[in-house]
């Protein structure tokens, strides 16, 4: 392979491990958003006057979905 198409393929490749190291970066970020509002979700539920048991399935399909660490709801 002559010279330049190797420091292309080498560009090229160090491009793309910039490209998915931003995206797991942002990824990281948007899950934390994420899991408060699976919180603050549970919390309007109850206000709502929802069972408890409703809103904490909820709660936890949320948390399952947004890969947040399943954490058991307060009690209200």
């Amino acid at each position: 392979m002559p010279a330049p198409h190797r420091r292309f393929h080498l560009r090229l490749g160090a491009l793309a491990v910039a490209a998915f190291g931003f995206a797991a970066a942002l990824t990281a970020t948007a899950a934390v958003a994420n899991c408060a509002q699976c919180m603050s979700g549970y919390y309007d539920c109850r206000a709502a006057g929802y069972d408890a048991d409703s809103c904490r399935n909820d709660l936890f399909f949320c948390q399952r979905v947004n890969r947040c660490p399943l954490e058991e709801p307060p009690e209200i």
